[in-house]
């Protein structure tokens, strides 16, 4: 019966905040970090410090080949080299700092003072070093080994700095945007002179309107966007501000476009001006009870727990902590999960129902409707069930965005997303699992 109850359920596409806290709270430095140095697909770090070594704020600790750096976000001792679980659900190996005291770093010892956006190149090597990795050059994601050759860039046509994040759950790109819109527009302009020629777009919210136009005219065409999140989603906004799609297997810069956050964008210009590396991150909390939601910046690789305790918070309170928003997230087995690049943390309170592994699709049509790109999500999905993926090849499923959008709206709860990016993982690096059996084939 509650199943079918389901059927006829209306509920909304995905949450929305009734409030939220204006100020962003400031979380002090922990015990220790532990900050991961692969990001898959991103950028990969080798460490420069070793074990037993001091380090200062703000130091860089791990190096790309082609010299994006990851900096210390407390002063402290390094005192192990390790692997962690990462809030992304992989693997990684990861430099753990801990705690000592010592006074910060003066930004001027770190970055050297300000520099001019005249010179490309030389603006380039200061982001690097700062922990800012410039998305309109490469990001040493797959160049790890020194004879491995580094692919010509097409130039870059046009950049999209977004100034509202995907998950309706999330708003500190929106809190960045209107409480230091002086230094955004700053940073715009620095755009403009280091990639000349190149369009710059800036998405808004839409109840901005009047004064994002004011307020950026001449620096970038401002893209407005709804509060609803069939609206948000990043694929389709970068779509609708070119014209055209890019693949989602295909990274938007080999199509000659740079996507950076307002958050990069500030980051940017507080590193060209010499005032600090990039070793703290926004990240709004919000979920069951969190009434208004709050946004925090807190050091690079602070633990869930640390950043929860800043605000009262237990984890033993809540039945899943989701880092990410509640549609893209990835749920979280641990409290001391470090956080690094993350943007939200949604709490669930609610019981949580066991999945039955057998539920079966009851072909409502549901999912297909509610997909931002039109795949034929039903049959994709049985197809892909039972194993048979050169029929699913057929369906497209690699336009898949993974937003979740059609697990949202599914009355059997199916693991819809989780089959679709195992469909367009076999398909890309042939690993094959059956999820019948359970076996590794």
């Amino acid at each position: 019966m509650q199943g079918l109850l389901k059927i006829f359920n209306k509920k909304p596409l995905a949450p929305l905040l009734d409030d939220h806290n204006p100020e962003i709270q400031q979380v002090d430095d922990p015990d220790y970090v532990v900050i991961q140095l692969v990001y898959p697909g991103r950028v990969r770090y080798t460490p420069t410090v070793e074990v037993g070594d001091s380090v200062r704020k703000g130091q860089v600790i791990g190096k790309s080949r082609i010299g994006n750096c990851v900096c210390a976000s407390i002063s402290g001792t390094v005192v192990k080299m390790t692997s962690v679980w990462t809030a992304q659900s992989f693997h990684s190996p990861a430099v753990v700092i801990e705690n000592d005291g010592a006074p910060t770093t003066e930004p001027t010892e770190v970055l050297g003072g300000p520099i001019s956006t005249s010179d490309f190149e030389t603006a380039m090597t200061r982001l690097r070093s700062a922990g800012v990795a410039p998305p309109w050059t490469l990001s040493g994601r797959e160049y790890a080994e020194e004879e491995e050759e580094i692919p010509e860039l097409p130039p870059v046509t046009t950049v999209i700095i977004t100034g509202v994040r995907q998950e309706t759950t999330i708003i500190t790109s929106q809190l960045l945007l209107e409480q230091q819109s002086d230094k955004v527009a700053e940073g715009l302009g620095r755009i403009g002179t280091l990639l000349k020629g190149a369009r710059v777009c800036l998405t808004a919210p839409e109840s901005y309107r009047p004064w994002a136009e004011a307020k950026f005219a001449g620096l970038a065409d401002v893209v407005f966007l709804p509060e609803h999140y069939t609206g948000r989603i990043e694929r389709e906004v970068v779509s609708r501000c070119l014209g055209r799609r890019i693949p989602n297997r295909e990274s938007y810069r080999f199509h000659g476009v740079a996507v950076l956050d307002v958050e990069y964008l500030l980051a940017m210009v507080d590193a060209l001006d010499g005032l600090t590396p990039f070793v703290q991150k926004c990240l709004t909390i919000s979920g069951t009870g969190i009434d208004p939601a709050v946004t925090v910046r807190f050091p690079l690789g602070s633990s869930i727990k640390h950043v929860l305790d800043s605000q009262g918070l237990q984890i033993s309170d809540y039945t899943r902590p989701v880092v990410g928003g509640p549609m893209m997230g990835f749920a979280q087995y641990s409290e001391l999960t470090p956080l690094t690049y993350n943007n939200g943390l949604h709490l669930i309170a609610e019981d949580v129902s066991p999945f039955d592994a057998m539920a079966p699709c009851i072909n409502c049509g549901r999912c297909t409707r509610v997909c931002p790109v039109g795949i034929q999500v039903h049959l994709v999905n049985r197809i892909i069930e039972f194993g048979d993926l050169e029929n699913a090849r057929n369906l497209q499923p690699e336009a898949c965005h993974e937003c979740g959008l059609c697990a949202n709206v599914c009355p059997a709860e199916r693991p819809i997303v989780q089959l679709l990016h195992f469909c367009n993982h076999e398909m890309v690096h042939g690993e094959r699992y059956n999820w019948i059996t359970g076996d590794n084939l």
